[in-house]
């Protein structure tokens, strides 16, 4: 019977280990695509540097704005000199009117088709004054990625929840047939009634709560020795913990009469 929980055990602990590691690699696989959206800044130009003061400071507060740098028109000369290696034609460059730049960095997770509409329509206020550019061909490639990603990892986590179900309530009432015998000797030398139940139960928090302790642990190990640069909200760890209750609780209804 020990066998058979130890074994429930290990089997459990490696599901939960592998159900941790699709939370993680989607989180980590998300922040690669929401880096790359950060790293694609708009750029806006105007000849009114007020004008570009005023859009700044309607727009700086919204979440999805990560940063905001002004480049004067002098600094933009001053590039292109050094860029290109223009010093000869230094004195022309710094006679022509430059328009002033603006350059906005967005938060990738926060960037998204509600936010990027919503920038659009602000920026249309300020038209034809201030002109932008911005890669949103990569943009929806990027967020078309973040879709799918995201629907393979719910089904993922579908089908985690639904084999975890499975093969903990199949092990539980296996290895609880398979004891039918030991617990009809008991019973019949003399056993104390309603130990079975009661055996089951403690089984049950042994099973239910040791993979998961130890699930934790190796995670917040990893946390603490900064191996990992995501993290699982609590709430998931909740998510295993209850499945494994209920297929407990599926399971001892199953037995039925089997645990007296």
């Amino acid at each position: 019977m020990k066998k058979g929980i130890f074994f429930q055990i290990i089997i459990i602990f490696i599901v939960f280990l592998g159900w941790n590691l699709l939370h993680l690699g989607y989180e980590l696989q998300r922040d690669v695509l929401e880096d790359s959206i950060s790293a694609s800044p708009m750029m806006l130009l105007s000849m009114h540097e007020d004008t570009l003061d005023q859009l700044r400071s309607k727009i700086e507060k919204d979440p999805y704005i990560k940063e905001i740098a002004i480049i004067q028109d002098s600094v933009i000369a001053k590039t292109l000199i050094t860029s290109y290696e223009l010093e000869d034609s230094s004195e022309i460059l710094r006679s022509y009117l430059f328009p002033t730049a603006m350059q906005i960095n967005f938060a990738g997770e926060k960037f998204q088709i509600e936010q990027k509409q919503k920038l659009e329509r602000t920026l249309l206020e300020y038209s034809p004054a201030v002109i932008y550019y911005f890669d949103s061909a990569q943009w929806q490639i990027d967020q078309n990625k973040i879709t799918l990603l995201t629907k393979g990892y719910y089904i993922g986590f579908g089908l985690f929840v639904v084999f975890m179900l499975f093969i903990s309530i199949f092990l539980r009432i296996h290895f609880e047939i398979k004891s039918n015998i030991f617990w009809k000797i008991y019973y019949s030398s003399g056993g104390y009634i309603g130990k079975r139940r009661k055996q089951f139960f403690i089984n049950s928090l042994y099973i239910c709560f040791i993979p998961l302790i130890l699930n934790v642990a190796i995670y917040y190990a990893l946390q603490y020795f900064q191996l990992l640069s995501v993290e699982i909200d609590y709430r998931f760890f909740g998510i295993e913990l209850l499945t494994v209750l209920i297929s407990s609780l599926f399971a001892g209804i199953a037995l039925g009469k089997n645990l007296k």
